[in-house]
């Protein structure tokens, strides 16, 4: 999954204020990985308890856009169309990047592992940002 700099995240919040975040790098001392920082009415940086939390990172942090599950015959259908799709089960992730060599499309995570059946029945799925 792409990871964002506080500069490209503040330009993504410019673009579209409904945006989430999460914290994933670059752990500064005041702030824990994996906190999720979001615009408030005002156009202020805050957490998920609406406080304000811009100070707390710095130019090097990093950041992950939160998405939100898509049902998997969405997911499959772009994947289909050339973008990457994502799969969480049991504590993982698998990425799926779409191969135009053919016209048969096999849906094979980046190890070239098939996907499971567990993946499909169980799995949030998601679409990978651009």
């Amino acid at each position: 999954m792409k990871e964002y700099s506080l500069g490209e995240v503040i330009d993504k919040f410019g673009r579209n204020n409904n945006l989430k975040f999460k914290f994933v790098a670059e752990e500064s001392y005041k702030t824990n990985e994996g906190a999720v920082i979001a615009l408030d009415a005002e156009g202020r940086v805050v957490n998920e308890e609406g406080e304000p939390i811009l100070s707390n990172f710095n130019l090097r942090s990093k950041f992950r856009l939160v998405n939100d599950p898509v049902d998997k015959m969405e997911a499959f259908k772009v994947f289909r169309m050339g973008k990457t799709i994502y799969c969480e089960y049991n504590g993982a992730t698998y990425v799926y990047i779409p191969c135009h060599e053919s016209e048969f499309t096999a849906l094979k995570n980046k190890f070239d592992e098939p996907i499971s059946i567990e993946e499909i029945l169980y799995g949030e799925w998601f679409i990978e940002e651009d």
